[in-house]
């Protein structure tokens, strides 16, 4: 079977699943978007239709308009499913059933840069706030088929600077502001460059920005410091020709000492919206948000937002 029938096959896959999502979304109970789907049925293997994977949404602000959206896939019997052909529609879900699906697109592994981990993402677009529901079609490495659904909670507006906005003008620290790096970042080994401007200045220069949030020391995803080093990694490329900020997720990194309860989150934080790290936001030259990440984002993933930035 050719990948293109494989597509195919698996797509319509994913209208069944979201058939049995909508039945048990429509009775009035919200949907949570960070919730891990369960599965719409057995969860064992058997030789009568695809294995039920459970879907784990790691994108949080989900809103109308285009959207990257990452998430896990689990096979309750064998763990993470990694690196499998995956396609992913999205329906709106109502009253009388699901509408769509809307979209359908393959979705990108994206492995991460410690041990096996990675996660999936694919980029769609809402078009109207209220419940959508995910379909997934997968073809796991051995050729097994696999389905699985999510229901997302999309909202009118982000909580963070929607794709196409002007970004927040903060007045973030900068190595100026403070006695020594410890007192600005969690990193432990700081490149300079990154704590030169702040986010003003950075966007008042007229150049395009990489604006990186994110605590190496306390993150609660393991990905910051991985996140920082793949930052470090592209500003070789683009260094000379866009600005690069960190902004550190605590205000006085250097008074935690291992205890969070002494941290105060930077107020930056706030100013963006923010309730879970890291993110990276990429801006052009007037400012305007052009891509944004939540959680860890992939050195091709950044690349390709740096190159639409920088022309």
């Amino acid at each position: 079977m050719t990948t293109a029938s494989r597509r195919r096959g698996l797509a319509a896959l994913t209208l069944a699943v979201v058939v049995v999502l909508a039945t048990a979304s429509c009775g009035g109970d919200d949907v949570e978007p960070t919730a891990v789907a369960r599965p719409t049925a057995t969860d064992t293997p058997t030789s009568n239709g695809p294995v039920e994977l459970q879907i784990a949404l790691a994108s949080t602000d989900i809103s109308v308009g285009r959207n990257r959206i990452a998430f896990g896939l689990i096979d309750r019997q064998t763990g993470a499913v990694r690196d499998a052909l995956v396609v992913v529609s999205t329906f709106f879900l109502t009253d009388d059933g699901p509408q769509g699906p809307k979209e359908t697109v393959d979705a990108v592994f994206r492995k991460w840069p410690v041990g096996q981990a990675g996660i999936y993402t694919v980029e769609v677009n809402f078009d109207m706030p209220g419940t959508w529901g995910l379909g997934v079609g997968v073809t796991d490495a051995d050729g097994s088929p696999g389905t699985g659904s999510a229901g997302l909670d999309v909202k009118e507006t982000a909580a963070t600077p929607p794709i196409g906005s002007p970004a927040p003008r903060s007045d973030s620290k900068t190595i100026a502001d403070v006695e020594d790096f410890d007192q600005i970042t969690t990193d432990v080994d700081p490149d300079p460059d990154l704590y030169t401007l702040t986010i003003a200045e950075a966007i008042e220069s007229g150049l395009p920005s990489l604006v990186v949030f994110a605590t190496p020391a306390y993150c609660t995803t393991s990905t910051c410091g991985p996140q920082l080093r793949v930052v470090k990694d592209i500003k070789k490329t683009y260094g000379d020709s866009a600005n690069f900020v960190h902004v550190e997720v605590w205000d006085n990194p250097h008074e935690i000492e291992g205890d969070l309860s002494r941290g105060r989150l930077s107020p930056t934080i706030a100013e963006w919206g923010l309730v879970t790290e890291p993110w990276t936001f990429v801006l052009d030259r007037n400012g305007l948000v052009a891509a944004k990440f939540e959680g860890f984002a992939t050195n091709e993933e950044l690349k390709e937002a740096m190159v639409a930035v920088v022309k």
